[in-house]
């Protein structure tokens, strides 16, 4: 299908000139920033419905990002919103607790196995630092060990001190985080023995792009019991993705702490910290330990964002969502791969991951990334009405999405072989490449 090329982003850019103007970085968060995408790229958005989202400029897109993966229904859904307006109408924060915070805690612990008690917050972070602060009162100990394989857990000193963006941040925030990488159980029992006895957490997404390796989740299991620390798996992404109940129940391995968010409210603003009551209660009344200060936050109960995450795990189950992202995706995989070896670029343009939770890069033949491609083919890309920074499926998206996005990866994809033959990748873009969020420095 011949569609009219996108190329007006002037309001836009006039608009995020006034951002800068008045938010750092012109953005609330790094991965929507403007070096994270081509310059020629809608700026500023205005509006989403479904599998689509508008700019100022009044250009269509084809939506795969969806926010920061915050979707599973596709924007603006009616069921949820429903929800959300019933709910408002109700009230949304109250002095005491209220009716919905227990009726949605007690679904969750139905819902998730994992589950025996939970704590709700509004971003992710906020529940990955309670569950790590969990751990270290759970254990007396202070050391924490993340999966550097895996990209973010938090916003807080004892994450963000250990990327190359640390500013501000003093060395003893940081001091107790080491790291260890995916699927090696012995990097895991080198940690135990240089820190034996220290360790109080191990946190990881229990699967990212890789599937993990036979016994290295129940190795995961075996050796955080032994060594009497709390296993403490982040679900922000992999939630719903890979399984309704999250990806740990997919693979039969149940961690000490759960982490959710992102998906789990349709957009809206609402993140779960889940997991084992002997360790959960330290943050309650009922125990004679010292006393946890576990997420007291002012809006950690306001009833917008729970009312959302009820109704869309309830619509996600009746609707088998996790099904149609399994199969959509598997469909969205092959026909990029297929495209990319049509137009002769399939060392250079990959899907990798699982079907449900794909990542469209650019390389080079060896399979590094490659910024400079990855800019050029996105900002062709774009022009053709599919915004795919990341991919997001969700239950909106379909046969027309799908149908786009191929002819717009097609394109993309000969642009490429017409660059790379020419040897001219640098200048095929207009504006500077893409940059990683984590760097120390803007020049």
């Amino acid at each position: 299908m011949i569609r009219e090329r996108i190329d007006t982003f002037e309001r836009g850019v006039a608009l995020s000139e006034r951002l800068h103007a008045v938010v750092p970085g012109g953005s609330h968060t790094y991965s929507k920033g403007e070096d994270q995408f081509p310059s020629r790229s809608p700026r500023v958005m205005a509006r989403a419905d479904g599998a689509y989202c508008w700019d100022v400029d009044g250009n269509r897109f084809v939506d795969w990002g969806m926010g920061n993966r915050v979707m599973a229904l596709g924007h603006n859904n009616a069921v949820v919103n429903d929800a959300v307006k019933r709910q408002i109408d109700s009230g949304l924060n109250f002095t005491r607790p209220g009716i919905l915070e227990l009726e949605l805690a007690e679904y969750l612990v139905d819902l998730w196995p994992s589950a025996e008690m939970v704590k709700f917050g509004k971003n992710g972070s906020d529940v990955t630092t309670a569950a790590v602060k969990l751990a270290r009162a759970a254990t007396g100990r202070k050391i924490v060990a993340y999966c550097s394989d895996h990209p973010f857990f938090s916003i807080h000193d004892w994450f963000i001190g250990t990327t190359a963006m640390r500013s501000g941040v003093p060395d003893e925030a940081h001091a107790s985080t080491v790291t260890f990488p995916y699927n090696d159980l012995d990097a895991v029992r080198e940690l135990y023995a240089r820190h034996p006895g220290q360790i109080a957490a191990i946190i990881l997404e229990p699967v990212k792009n890789h599937e993990p390796s036979d016994g290295y989740l129940e190795g995961l299991r075996a050796l955080t019991a032994q060594h009497g620390t709390v296993l403490i798996f982040d679900e922000m992404i992999s939630g719903i993705r890979f399984d309704l109940r999250g990806a740990h129940h997919l693979y039969g391995v149940r961690p000490d702490l759960a982490t959710w968010g992102k998906a789990i409210g349709n957009g809206y603003s609402v993140s779960v910290l889940a997991g084992k009551r002997e360790i959960m209660e330290l943050g309650g009344l009922r125990h004679d330990s010292e006393r946890v200060f576990l997420l007291s936050q002012t809006h950690g109960s306001e009833t917008v964002g729970l009312a959302a995450c009820r109704a869309t795990l309830e619509e996600c189950d009746r609707l088998d969502v996790t099904s149609h992202i399994w199969t959509l995706g598997a469909r969205l995989v092959d026909g990029v791969r297929d495209v990319a070896a049509q137009e002769g670029v399939a060392e250079h343009v990959r899907m990798i991951g699982f079907d449900c939770n794909p990542q469209l890069l650019c390389t080079t033949a060896d399979g590094t990334y490659w910024p400079e491609l990855h800019t050029s083919f996105h900002e062709e890309v774009i022009a053709h009405g599919v915004l795919i920074p990341w991919t997001t499926i969700t239950f909106a998206h379909g046969e027309l999405e799908l149908e786009q996005t191929l002819d717009a990866v097609r394109a993309g994809a000969r642009k490429l072989r017409g660059v790379l033959d020419a040897g001219d990748v640098d200048a095929s873009f207009e504006g500077p490449a893409v940059r990683p969020v984590f760097r120390a420095r803007n020049a």
